[in-house]
Order: structure tokens, then sequence, then C-alpha cells
């Protein structure tokens, strides 16, 4: 279920959410239409009540996953940005041949970074920046053999650690945690018997046929689509995340980096 509201494109995703529910809602009046001209059907108005109020509970519920994920994912950048940053700042601590190394590597780490954030290509990009991760890690397990003092070794080994760390942080909330098939599965079961019976209601003798179950399809396909884009990566969406620390620390790199090749 995950994978096809994540497969389809948005519009799409809205036209079928909105024809199911209308269609659930069709069925539920053509069959208590059909039974009342047998004999008298009660009213599911405290029944519909409930379902809705669980439909409703499902969307928050639903919505806050998501939402709580999008914060840690613009947190993760910033984060991320200042781990950089700090690295790349305290190169200057290292012998020459591993600073101008090291240096050079955390830009083109931070370039595969921000192009990583375009959605394009993003295997071979992740492949990258794993490679690049262990370039630099293999620079600095290399300080071992160097006469520098020991302290200063140790805060810019963790630093590293920080940034690498980071990274798979980073890459396990954006690309991992999604929201699971299941709760995907039970909202829309509990959309489909709401709808449903939201149909019976109306198709019942006392009901009448109103705009309301189109208006309240409608209004789910919308949160439904909100709610994919939000918790959706792996394709151009309008919650994309603003990049400026990242670019910002890109920026102080290429700066700081020009004096070094001429």
């Amino acid at each position: 279920m995950a994978s096809i509201v994540s497969y389809l494109p948005y519009w799409g995703l809205f036209i079928v959410v909105f024809l199911l529910g209308v269609s659930a809602a069709e069925l539920g009046g053509y069959i208590t239409r059909r039974r009342a001209s047998r004999k008298e059907v009660p009213p599911a108005g405290t029944l519909v009540g409930a379902l809705l109020g669980l439909l409703a509970f499902m969307l928050g519920f639903t919505f806050s996953i998501t939402s709580s994920r999008f914060s840690n994912r613009k947190q993760l950048v910033v984060d991320q940005a200042n781990a950089i940053g700090t690295c790349y700042l305290r190169t200057d601590l290292l012998p020459d041949s591993q600073k101008i190394e090291t240096k050079k590597l955390l830009s083109q780490y931070v370039d595969e970074l921000l192009e990583t954030s375009q959605v394009k290509d993003l295997n071979s990009k992740l492949n990258r920046l794993d490679s690049l991760n262990m370039q630099i890690w293999k620079v600095t397990s290399s300080l071992k053999d160097k006469n520098m003092d020991p302290p200063l070794r140790a805060l810019y080994t963790g630093s590293i650690n920080s940034m690498i760390d980071l990274f798979g942080e980073r890459k396990t909330v954006v690309f991992v945690f999604r929201i699971p098939g299941a709760i995907w599965a039970a909202l829309f079961l509990l959309y489909l018997l709401s709808m449903f019976v939201v149909g019976s209601e109306i198709g019942s003798p006392k009901g009448k046929r109103t705009i309301s179950v189109p208006v309240m399809t409608a209004a789910f396909a919308l949160i439904v689509v909100l709610i994919a884009d939000m918790d959706t990566t792996d394709k151009p969406g309008r919650f994309s995340i603003n990049q400026k620390a990242m670019v910002d620390v890109q920026n102080m790199i290429k700066k700081d980096l020009s004096q070094y090749v001429r």
C-alpha cells in the first residue's frame, strides 16, 4: 500500500481516492435502497458518527507521523551543515598533507549533498557520499602515525565521527522511516467503511441525496495527497527541505579553499 501511494502522481492519487470514496458511498446507498424496498432499514446515524470520528483520529495520527518526520529532516540538515562546518574549520589543526586533502574531500562532500537534494539518480549519489565518507575517514585514521597533540587529534576525530553519524542518521530518516503500509491500509479501509455507511444513511428512505459525499471524499483525498507529499522523498514534491544552511557551508568552504587551490 505504501508503495502504491508513493508511486502514483499526486493528481492521480487524488482522483483514485476520490473515486474510491464515491464508489463506496454509492454501493452503500444501492444496498440500502434494495433492502428498503422489502423492509424498513434502521437509521445508522450513530454508526456514521463513530466511523467518521475514527477516520478523523486516524488522519490526525497519520499526519502527526509524517509531520514529525518532516521536522526531523529539516533539523538534520542544519545539524549536518554545522557538523561539516566544524570539521572543515578543525582541519586547520592537521598537518599540511592531511589538511589540504581533507579540505578538498569536504568540499566535494558538500557539493554531493546539495545535488542529492535534487532527487536525481539518488542511488549513485548516495554511493558517492558513502565513498567520500570512507576516504575522509582513511585520511583521519592516518593521523595516528603523525606527531600530533593527542587532545587535538581526539577533538578532530570526534568531529569526523559526528559528521559520518549524522549522514547515516539523515539517510535513515529520509529513506527508511516512512509511514508503514499497515497504517495506510487501515486508513483506507476505515475510509471506505465510513463512506459506505454514509452512503447507506443517505440511501435510506429518510435520507436525502446531497453533495456531502463528494465534499467529504474530496476533503479526504486532499489530506491524503498532503500526507503522501510530505512523506515521499524519492520524487519532487511541495515539501522540499530548505538547504540554505548547507549552501552557507558550501560558500564558506569554497571561499577558504580558494587560497589553497590556485
